[in-house]
């Protein structure tokens, strides 16, 4: 009886590791991205010597930073983490897990991308890939995760943010009040990975 019981209980431990171990790899933890920790001022001659030594712009929103893990499996539940690594309180719209499954919907695993939500307007900025059907872009630089975005598409609520090459541009977009828009954000296209050294922030 005794050999029963230690039987037994073996197995119930067993099938609780064994479901611990599923759950866990079942889980998407936060991957920490990129964050500006220096500055550069809004005028053309720095412009245009960041472009020069290899940098791309991007429009810089200011809204909620979302870092948001989507799972093959519909079924289950998107994840939306703040810059911070916790979870966001308020949850994505019925309509925007229906886009989101619509664009960046993996073949297995998960998807995460890193935008800028505006909760209010219920819309999206998309900016960078991070993870890809479960590896970890890290090997990339900025512009190859990029072009691993879907752009060709028409959606509502959701807007993969584009490159801005050219310094026109760039004053252009410096010098329009833009609702959500508080100017740009340089990034590197020869660094891979997700260094903070490899983003400069821009504002008007």
């Amino acid at each position: 009886m005794l050999g029963a019981g230690l039987a037994q209980s073996s197995a119930s431990v067993l099938a609780r590791s064994i479901f611990s171990r599923r759950a866990v790899s079942m889980a998407s933890t936060y991957i920490r991205s990129m964050h500006p920790k220096t500055a550069i001022r809004p005028e053309r001659s720095a412009i245009e010597r960041i472009l020069r030594s290899g940098w791309v712009a991007q429009l810089k929103i200011h809204g909620h930073r979302a870092q948001i893990h989507i799972p093959a499996d519909k079924a289950k539940k998107m994840l939306v983490y703040t810059r911070q690594g916790t979870v966001h309180k308020q949850k994505l719209s019925p309509e925007m897990v229906s886009e989101l499954h619509r664009l960046f919907l993996p073949r297995k695993d998960w998807n995460v991308i890193d935008a800028e939500w505006l909760k209010p307007e219920d819309k999206l900025f998309v900016f960078d890939f991070i993870k890809k059907e479960g590896e970890l872009l890290s090997q990339f630089t900025f512009p190859e995760r990029w072009r691993m975005l879907p752009r060709e598409f028409i959606s509502p609520r959701i807007t993969v943010l584009p490159l801005i090459k050219n310094v026109e541009q760039c004053l252009e977009i410096l010098s329009q009040e833009k609702p959500h828009a508080e100017g740009l954000v340089f990034k590197s296209r020869s660094r891979a990975g997700f260094s903070d050294t490899s983003i400069i922030r821009c504002r008007r």
